[in-house]
């Protein structure tokens, strides 16, 4: 049975994950579908998922639905107030609009030596998704993307839609269902890689009573980041060019979705998701500038912000998880 504090810090953790990491999972289909389909919608096909990924790999892990991310990290058996500190800093830098990792921050908290590991994979995530972003923007997609179109519609929701083109209302229907198809399979990849920095502070094995409570918890969530439309980190995702075209938020998240996969296949050890996402966002960036629709300083600026955000978010990560262990006399 988890301790009345182990159950808070789940909470926070869950929401404080979800809402940052909204920018590279949610972010594209959120400001894609923006008054085009009703939210109510979109919350039942991302709520579908996070149940179908969340108890198969309850099933598969034999109680553990963090899907081996966390062999490697010992059961919190003594939990204090302190640490529930990374998750309300999450919050905070949250509202920032940072695009912080909550790997680093929650999981170093939880086990100081992670920190050489979870860097070298996530640099290496970085790297493949710049790669990644180059090469097929660079190559193809890039074309995708130059073509003039029309406006949509005011959504009945009340939400604006992005400023950005899209396609002709013809094509349309073909892009958003290909992008509900793509959002899925990243949202699946995305959860596999991070249900650990939610699960950490729960024991190895649930129970179907514990298992059932957490799914619902992470379901109210959920809920609430649609309600608050990404929240305020999702201003980081309308800045970049087409932000609201459902064509390259497809193309976004099926690559997206394929580079987690692949360092899922790689290692089995957790890595900043995050970092991965800004990889695959500034190789876009530079290949869309043949494009002409925003220039090298302007582009290399937004970038560069990102980078600094991601930066100063990785050093407040580490110093506030780095701080929790100290004040407990463990580092």
């Amino acid at each position: 049975m988890s301790s009345p504090l182990a159950i808070a810090a789940f909470v926070l953790a869950g929401y404080a994950v979800i809402g940052n990491d909204a920018l590279q999972t949610l972010g594209p289909f959120l400001a894609a579908n923006r008054g085009r389909t009703p939210r109510l919608l979109q919350f039942a096909w991302l709520a579908v998922l996070l149940a179908a990924v969340l108890l198969l790999g309850w099933w598969w892990g034999e109680g553990d639905p963090a899907w081996g991310r966390l062999q490697t990290f010992s059961p919190l058996t003594d939990l204090r107030w302190v640490d529930l500190l990374p998750s309300l800093s999450v919050l905070l830098l949250t509202q920032w609009g940072a695009p912080v990792s909550t790997s680093f921050l929650v999981l170093t908290a939880v086990d100081p030596a992670s920190v050489q590991p979870l860097l070298r994979h996530s640099l290496a995530g970085y790297g493949l998704g710049l790669a990644v972003g180059l090469l097929a923007w660079g190559a193809l997609l890039w074309r995708l993307e130059g073509t003039p179109a029309d406006q949509p519609p005011e959504g009945a929701d009340g939400d604006s839609p992005s400023a950005a083109s899209t396609p002709t209302e013809g094509a349309l229907p073909l892009w958003l269902a290909l992008q509900w198809i793509t959002t899925g399979w990243l949202w699946s990849q995305w959860l596999v890689q991070d249900l650990a920095n939610i699960y950490v502070y729960l024991p190895r094995r649930l129970g179907p009573g514990a298992m059932a409570g957490s799914l619902a918890v992470l379901l109210v969530g959920l809920a609430l980041l649609m309600a608050e439309n990404g929240g305020a980190i999702q201003q980081r995702l309308d800045s970049k060019t087409n932000s609201g075209d459902p064509r390259p938020a497809a193309l976004l998240a099926g690559i997206y979705g394929l580079v987690l996969f692949a360092m899922g296949r790689i290692s089995a050890y957790p890595l900043s998701t995050t970092w991965a996402f800004l990889g695959l966002l500034a190789g876009r960036e530079l290949a869309l500038l043949r494009l002409g629709s925003r220039d090298l300083r302007s582009a290399a600026g937004s970038l560069a912000e990102d980078l600094l955000r991601a930066a100063l978010g990785l050093g407040i990560s580490l110093a506030v998880a780095l701080g929790v262990r100290a004040s407990r006399g463990i580092l």
